[in-house]
């Protein structure tokens, strides 16, 4: 009887561990290894995305846009000045000679007009454009403008496929790009790739620095974005002393292309402001110092100003043109510019580009510093000429 009691409770407590280990099984089931089914609703895992294959598909919507260019001057004595500098007999039993370019172009709208590099175009007479199915076309210059080596040209024909320039540039280093045109070497149209290696201003705009191979031929073609996108007119490359090894490919900005143009259709001509001043980076103390033939007061309180400043900021202004913005506007020779219209001031590109793309009579904001003191000043820009 005694056993039967003991059994009872050994029984007893087994059946409430099991029932207590049933409960934590059910309510904490990873301690044990189990998948607890949840009532939210499941998340499928976000797929990454699928590399490109191939961008054939949008270049074929891209490269009809993109035209070849043959140009050819005036016929020349073989004995004249003329044909003694990079010309060809046209043919030899002419006994004459010519200029013979030939570069790319990209239709910019339906109306026919074709964006080139003016050099391309150098002493042309006439101008011949041939489509990517062979059909050729002959243009008229509608305008050019050497310092962004830019020209437009216009053909009697209405494009289907045209790329319209860009009216701001968001290109980042690093984006891909590709470069289209006809180089020489007989291709009629190539296709190279590449990423945007770096971004600048120099002297007269804004270039995309890419890897995308260029070749003489490309000139005035298109550099596009991975979307199809135009982002930039292809303009030059740096080569070694054989010409054989290319260093460096180049672009000029869409955006800047695009202000030229705008100038040239409405205008005839670009129109691009003038400070009215010269101008040296700060680091270039003693230079500037040797230039303008300081006495040792003036150079140190030059020196001083610059040690105000952040290292590299601001231009020191050399010289200013009497009677001219700069001057009206009240600002002096070794007043150091430091921001225009907001933007800091660190050498003469900065400076160039401030104002490249504003018109005669605009007014921009200059912030200088003169004798240690902070000064704002508001100049009416003037009218650059080529010489300027």
């Amino acid at each position: 009887m005694k056993l039967i009691q003991t059994l009872g409770y050994i029984l007893r407590y087994l059946l409430i561990g099991l029932g207590i280990a049933a409960l934590l099984i059910v309510f904490m089931p990873e301690r044990f290894g189990f998948y607890k089914p949840s009532n939210e609703p499941t998340q499928s895992v976000q797929q990454l995305p699928q590399p490109i294959v191939s961008f054939a598909d949008m270049l074929a919507q891209a490269k009809p846009a993109v035209v070849t260019i043959q140009a050819r001057s005036d016929l020349y004595p073989l004995n004249s000045t003329e044909c003694r500098s990079n010309l060809r007999g046209i043919p030899t039993t002419t006994n004459a000679c010519a200029f013979l370019n030939s570069g790319s172009g990209v239709f910019i709208d339906g109306q026919g007009h074709i964006v080139t590099n003016a050099h391309v175009l150098d002493k042309a007479k006439v101008i011949i454009v041939e489509l990517i199915n062979g059909q050729k076309l002959t243009a008229q210059i509608v305008g050019a403008d050497a310092d962004s080596d830019i020209a437009i040209l216009k053909v009697d024909h209405q494009p289907q496929y045209f790329l319209p320039l860009p009216k701001a540039d968001n290109t980042r280093i690093g984006d891909k790009v590709f470069a289209i045109g006809t180089p020489y070497m007989a291709f009629e149209q190539t296709v190279t790739q590449g990423i945007v290696s770096a971004k600048f201003f120099s002297r007269v705009a804004h270039y995309i620095q890419t890897d995308a191979a260029l070749r003489p031929g490309n000139s005035g073609g298109a550099l596009i974005d991975a979307k199809g996108n135009l982002v930039g007119i292809t303009s030059l490359s740096s080569r070694d002393d054989s010409d054989e090894k290319i260093y460096q490919n180049f672009a000029l900005s869409g955006s800047d292309v695009r202000h030229v143009v705008e100038q040239l259709l409405t205008h005839g001509q670009v129109n691009r402001g003038w400070l009215g001043l010269d101008g040296d980076m700060t680091i270039n103390y003693r230079s500037i110092a040797q230039e303008i033939q300081l006495n040792t007061q003036q150079q140190n309180a030059l020196l001083e100003q610059i040690n105000l400043l952040s290292y590299g900021q601001g231009i020191v202004i050399t010289a200013i043109n009497g009677n001219g913005p700069a001057d009206k506007a009240g600002l002096q020779t070794l007043d150091i510019i430091t921001a225009v219209d907001g933007k800091t001031i660190y050498n003469t590109g900065d400076l160039m580009a401030a104002i490249w793309n504003l018109s005669p009579n605009s007014s921009v904001t200059v912030e200088y510093l003169r004798n240690s003191q902070k000064g704002t000043t508001q100049v009416i820009l003037g009218s650059r000429t080529r010489t300027q």
